[in-house]
């Protein structure tokens, strides 16, 4: 099983045009949806948890001793997370900053995706059309179940749904002529709210909609612990 970072590039890809789906097509607004899907995935596995000043403001990740994944992409968003605790929002565009692209060429290297290059005019586009849809479908079941047949949902399929959620896109990616999408986004806005997460987790996942909401350029490069920048929308 791949990192859920994976998972997210394949869900947002446009299987017949390659291209990330609408709504994410600016890399700011990728990077703090990879971001917030490799902290979560930290969360998830124990390396990092939060660090809250008093009355329980100022939440912070911080990395757990002998914590340290063995995922190399991984091991990066934890030695960022270790070099200083920072406010989930400081770090979801820090630490997905480009790792969208690089995602989707790990999974070309498995025969998942296919890189393309598609000339415009004078530009020119990397798109990654799918090569192998059965992982993608994969996932897509496992969160079909549950968005839109009320199954029940495990850690990866709740935080997949709750990050989707955060990007306004759970209702986009998952139709059905019997399921309103106001019902599905309701659905993914209440299994993010949900308790199966921890409190890491979620604060990746508020972190990854207060990001995007603001633009998703906010922390890529600054140390600073507040909220959104500039430099988003479609």
């Amino acid at each position: 099983m791949g990192l859920i970072a994976e998972d997210v590039v394949l869900l947002t890809l446009d299987d017949a045009t390659g291209r990330p789906v609408r709504g994410l097509r600016r890399r700011g607004k990728r990077d703090v949806l990879i971001g917030g899907a490799l902290l979560a995935e930290l969360a998830l596995n124990g390396s990092v948890d939060v660090r809250r000043g008093f009355f329980g403001l100022s939440a912070k990740l911080r990395p757990v001793t002998a914590g340290a994944p063995a995922d190399a992409l991984l091991q990066r968003a934890f030695i960022t997370v270790r070099e200083k605790p920072r406010h989930p929002r400081a770090l979801v565009s820090r630490i997905g900053h480009q790792r969208f692209d690089y995602l989707a060429g790990v999974l070309v290297g498995r025969g998942v995706l296919r890189r393309e290059q598609r000339r415009r005019s004078l530009t020119t586009t990397t798109v990654w059309p799918v090569l192998d849809s059965r992982s993608k479908q994969a996932v897509r079941d496992q969160i079909a179940s549950v968005l839109l047949h009320d199954a029940q949902t495990d850690e990866r399929t709740g935080t997949l749904i709750a990050l989707l959620s955060a990007v306004d896109q759970a209702h986009r990616l998952f139709v059905s002529p019997s399921v309103p999408p106001r019902i599905v986004k309701r659905r993914a806005k209440q299994i993010a709210r949900a308790g199966w997460a921890d409190d890491a987790v979620r604060n990746a996942i508020v972190a990854t909609r207060h990001g995007v909401e603001f633009g998703g350029e906010f922390g890529a490069f600054g140390d600073g612990d507040g909220g959104g920048g500039g430099g988003g929308g479609d």
